[in-house]
């Protein structure tokens, strides 16, 4: 927390979350202000033993107070780890993301 205020969509993005859908501008109100809140809909895939478990959450942002909440979390039971439904969620990862995973995390 800091000046009254949380952050958590930087945390998130630097975690390797992409945005699911385009964020949703003036959809929600703020739990804080009462303001108008931008919806951001976020994704993440995670590979890990031969398994992949892909986790979402909504995050609420401010643009009037700044406050950032994570309003919901799902993290589904992991599934086995197929090559057509990696290469399914490959194509939907943001090209940056694609580009990070394929050389290593070097430019």
């Amino acid at each position: 927390m800091s000046g009254g205020f949380d952050l958590v969509l930087g945390k998130l993005y630097n975690d390797f979350w992409f945005n699911a859908s385009e964020p949703q501008h003036r959809a929600a109100s703020c739990s804080k202000c009462g303001e108008r809140a931008t919806i951001h809909s976020l994704e993440k895939i995670v590979l890990a033993f031969g398994n992949m478990t892909v986790k979402s959450c909504v995050v609420h942002t401010c643009p009037c107070c700044l406050n950032e909440e994570i309003v919901k979390f799902h993290e589904p039971a992991p599934k086995k780890v197929t090559k057509k439904n990696l290469v399914s969620l490959f194509a939907k990862l943001p090209k940056s993301i694609q580009q990070q995973l394929l050389t290593g995390g070097k430019k």
